[in-house]
């Protein structure tokens, strides 16, 4: 059961999703019963990966038993964990609290939480970005329900904002594959050292700033924040303020700084390879991102 523990934050809130959407037509207290206990079936999944990971162990899960650099890997350390938990912990609140809005609300809701927790998973640059899209396209749909013009103005804003922050994102995704070959952190991690130098890595990493920094509405690209908090329902808008902005800054901070330290060959087990760790790739993309003209770095562990 735990070799597959890490899949199952993915899984639960797609199932129950799908499931909600196929019983669209039954009762709304069996829709309500069905989301609050696949929610805190999340709460307690997260509990048991914390345990696993609370020493500095890192759960890699291979999907398809295919491995990396080709196959998608998802691993979970205690941060993402911790990040998971809270999710879980922030969603419940929510949906005893909250008051539904909208037909469609819980099935957007469990599509919100499949996304989150796959960025918060994922061992592959191009699946962060998929399930940042699978979040933010739920999160577009929870925002305009409920209708009115104010609500449907600030979810315009949210929509196109974000659609520039996903472009440069995705933009960045390429010129780093372009540069790196491949997208697989531990890969990447093994390849990025002696090109730290490169104008198209250097590039693609402002642009991946940028593009996060539209998402978590970091100053100055927070312009489209105030409205949607404003006009957003309150259950939308709690989770938005609490988790949604926050999940682009847990990527950037997994990306451009070093974190995690304790943990060891985070991503080695999901590459195959010697002792490359997840703080390894973070530290390369900092000194690259402040040193741009700085020395050519040397690829290796810590």
């Amino acid at each position: 059961m735990m070799s597959h523990l890490v899949i199952i934050p993915l899984l639960l809130p797609l199932l129950t999703g799908i499931l909600l959407l196929l019983l669209r037509g039954s009762a709304t207290e069996l829709h309500r019963l069905i989301n609050l206990a696949a929610t805190l079936g999340l709460v307690a999944v997260a509990l048991l990966l914390l345990m696993q990971t609370g020493e500095g162990q890192v759960e890699v899960y291979r999907l398809g038993n295919w491995s990396a650099p080709f196959g998608i890997v998802l691993a979970a350390d205690r941060l993402a964990a911790v990040m998971v938990l809270v999710t879980g912990l922030l969603a419940t609140g929510v949906l005893l609290h909250g008051r539904r809005v909208g037909s469609y609300f819980r099935v957007l809701f469990q599509m919100q939480l499949f996304g989150l927790n796959g960025a918060f998973l994922t061992g592959d640059l191009f699946n962060l970005f998929v399930f940042f899209e699978v979040l933010l396209i739920a999160s577009y749909g929870l925002l305009l329900l409920g209708g009115g013009r104010n609500r449907t103005r600030a979810g315009l804003h949210y929509v196109v904002l974000n659609l520039v922050g996903s472009t440069l994102f995705l933009f960045a995704v390429g010129s780093l594959y372009g540069v790196l070959g491949t997208l697989n952190m531990a890969d990447m991690a093994s390849r990025i050292g002696p090109l730290m130098e490169s104008r198209a890595l250097l590039v693609g990493l402002a642009m991946m700033t940028v593009g996060f920094g539209i998402k978590a509405a970091v100053f100055p690209m927070h312009g489209w924040l105030p409205d949607v908090y404003t006009h957003a329902s309150p259950p939308v808008s709690a989770l938005i303020s609490a988790v949604m902005t926050k999940v682009s800054a847990y990527a950037l901070f997994r990306i451009l700084f070093q974190c995690d330290q304790g943990s060891r060959s985070l991503r080695t087990c999901a590459a195959g390879r010697g002792a490359v760790d997840r703080g390894h790739i973070f530290r390369q993309f900092a000194v690259g991102w402040s040193r741009p003209h700085g020395r050519q770095q040397t690829a290796g562990g810590p």
